[in-house]
């Protein structure tokens, strides 16, 4: 069975930053479940107008939205900060920050006040630094302490990522900077210059306490050959598999010069207009990536792209297209019954004159990658593992006539006697699979599986105790 990438599906527009303290500029949000309510955090600045001025006094604000569903977010009014004379907002911090990142601390005892921990970065004497701050509710934040103080150098203008590590106790902050790579991407159509060896990349830290942090080391993609520019990094453990992490960074691409191509895509004179504030600002385009990793430094990055910025239209194809939110949601389908999949979200008219739109884009459950059999019987086989467990579920989808047949056998390839399992057709994200024999007879013993498949795709598969 080969391997196939699926790409999320753009769904509908769930919100628009036009509130008078928002601005028309939306960057760098995340998203959480907190016991039935989704959570979000967004930082709004304005955009530049025809005159290459801004829309109003130059500000930058952290927002909040909550939702039920995933789709309905209502922007409650916090009160924290005062706008133009009034409370009646929903800012929770009115610093001036490149990145404001919630996670809810897993820790059973932490203070109450502290259950809710932020990671910032806001700027400084030298570039920005990162800070934390505090809440107990998830919505009043108070200020805490300077993350960044071993003397790192870093600007931290992209999205900083928090994250807890649920096997190795820590928790696990990602942030963009600069790496010297021979690893660059050759043009086919401009020549080489050594600015190409300066790229946008990742790298981690991670902490027991949240006040001890490690050094920071650049995130590796094994043998790829390619040095991308990562722009933001989008990383988190994956909530269905917490022990796999996984990445949807948004990759940054430039070409050297304008050619007649740029004059035939979609806003070529907003681009042309842009560029009055830099070249890249009309050069640049951005699209999203996915990866992975077991131990979150190493990780297998795909190449091709996971989300392009889709059709052409006056406001598509810009530099920030395809920054997804740090953190996906679990969401109910728009058909009754059916099983739930997954909700991220971007912003589109970027770098406008026109207010931001947060659209929501649906993925099937584990369905970034999938082994697929056209209808040649195809055959996939698992390394060998001990097993553990009484159940088998597997997250599958097939034709009418399509079917997925798991059989275990022992390390040599042997099939074992009463585990053959019962022909699967159908389409569920979690399906138990029948075998003669009981599972829990094999607990210990080491196995391999061998899938047969015809007209069918497997997403993953899970041993239950």
């Amino acid at each position: 069975a080969y391997e196939l990438m699926h790409h999320p599906v753009r769904r509908e527009a769930v919100m628009i930053n036009d509130a008078p303290w928002e601005g028309n500029g939306w960057i760098h949000t995340c998203v959480l479940e907190d016991n039935g309510i989704f959570r979000m955090y967004y930082i709004t600045m304005p955009m530049w107008n025809e005159e290459l001025t801004a829309y109003g006094p130059p500000f930058r604000h952290s927002c909040y939205a909550e939702s039920t569903d995933g789709i309905h977010w209502t922007k409650p009014r916090v009160g924290d900060f005062m706008f133009r004379g009034s409370y009646d907002n929903n800012i929770i911090t009115d610093k001036s920050l490149t990145s404001f990142d919630v996670l809810i601390d897993p820790n059973p005892d932490c203070p109450p006040d502290e259950k809710y921990m932020a990671i910032i970065a806001k700027k400084a004497e030298k570039g920005s630094e990162l800070y934390c701050m505090f809440s107990g509710d998830g919505v009043h934040f108070r200020d805490g302490y300077m993350i960044s103080n071993k003397g790192w150098v870093n600007p931290f203008d992209s999205h900083n990522t928090l994250n807890w590590d649920p096997h190795r106790k820590k928790y696990v902050c990602y942030c963009r900077d600069v790496q010297v790579t021979d690893r660059v991407i050759v043009h086919d159509f401009f020549p080489f210059n050594e600015w190409m060896r300066n790229k946008r990349a990742i790298w981690r830290i991670e902490s027991n306490d949240f006040r001890n942090w490690s050094d920071p080391e650049f995130i590796d993609y094994g043998d790829s050959p390619y040095g991308f520019e990562m722009y933001t990094n989008g990383i988190m453990p994956y909530p269905r598999a917490d022990h796999i992490y996984i990445g949807l960074p948004m990759r940054y691409y430039e070409r050297p010069e304008w050619t007649p191509t740029y004059d035939r895509l979609c806003g070529s004179e907003h681009r042309k207009w842009r560029m009055q504030r830099g070249k890249r600002f009309g050069l640049a385009l951005t699209d999203a990536l996915f990866m992975c990793s077991r131990d979150g430094k190493t990780f297998k990055r795909w190449d091709q792209a996971f989300m392009t910025p889709g059709p052409e239209s006056p406001y598509a194809w810009i530099y920030g297209d395809c920054s997804l939110t740090h953190g996906i949601l679990a969401t109910d389908t728009i058909v009754k019954g059916e099983d739930k999949e997954l909700s991220m979200y971007v912003t589109v008219n970027n770098w406008t004159d026109q207010p931001q739109q947060m659209y929501r884009y649906t993925l099937r459950m584990d369905g970034f990658i999938s082994r697929r059999a056209d209808f040649e019987k195809r055959l996939l086989v698992t390394k060998a593992f001990t097993f553990e467990g009484s159940k088998l579920s597997v997250n599958f989808s097939t034709s009418a006539i399509g079917y997925i047949r798991i059989i275990i056998e022992d390390i040599y390839g042997n099939p074992i006697d009463g585990y053959t399992g019962y022909e699967l057709f159908g389409d569920s994200t979690d399906r138990y699979v029948d075998f003669p024999s009981p599972l829990e007879a094999l607990n210990g013993k080491p196995i391999r599986m061998r899938i047969e498949m015809r007209d069918a795709d497997i997403y993953s598969f899970k041993f239950d105790k």
